[in-house]
């Protein structure tokens, strides 16, 4: 570990629940943020992907973690966090529980996990446009491989994930009660 551990809090939940703006929110607190999905986004551009999809981050993230141990994306945004000496880092995007014991052996890590209905996240899918275009059964179709169902130890587990956070946040509402909430969990940590 670092000489002097970070403070890392970490964001998991579903897709679409809003774990990209709370750690937009954190960015705010003078947190770094980082993507787990980044490093997949990267390789799969390098591979000469023009569009990125879902399904394409399920696969490319189901097969490091298979060839390269569950912990894999956790282990490259540790990496990442001591090349830059980062000191308050807000991680997104924990689709596996191995990633949470990497990041659990920094004694300043907390783990966030956004709760959402369903239907709401479809429905803020469906205003952000990104990514794939999705109807109500293809979100259902990675929503659930997303959350677990039918995936191994190596898979996605975001069902897991989410069971696993030490705070947990609802987010049915909108960004200003998101924001604070976020700031609640930030200020509970920091005066711990």
């Amino acid at each position: 570990m670092l000489k002097n551990d970070p403070l890392i809090i970490g964001i998991t939940g579903a897709f679409g629940s809003g774990k990209s703006t709370a750690a937009e929110i954190l960015e705010s607190f003078g947190f770094i943020k980082i993507s787990l999905a980044w490093f997949l986004e990267e390789e799969l551009k390098n591979q000469g992907r023009k569009e990125i999809f879902r399904r394409s981050l399920q696969d490319l993230g189901n097969k490091w973690r298979k060839e390269c141990g569950p912990g894999i994306l956790a282990k490259k945004a540790i990496a990442l966090i001591k090349e830059k000496r980062l000191q308050k880092v807000a991680i997104e995007g924990f689709r596996n529980n191995a990633e949470i014991e990497e990041l659990r052996k920094f004694k300043n890590f907390k783990l966030i996990g956004i709760v959402v209905n369903r239907k709401v996240r479809f429905e803020r899918l469906q205003e952000l446009n990104r990514r794939e275009k999705l109807n109500w059964e293809l979100f259902n179709k990675l929503d659930s491989r997303d959350l677990g169902i039918g995936e191994g130890r190596g898979g996605l587990q975001v069902a897991i994930c989410l069971a696993l956070s030490d705070i947990f946040i609802e987010n049915n509402c909108g960004l200003k009660e998101l924001k604070n909430k976020i700031t609640d969990a930030v200020n509970e940590k920091t005066h711990e």
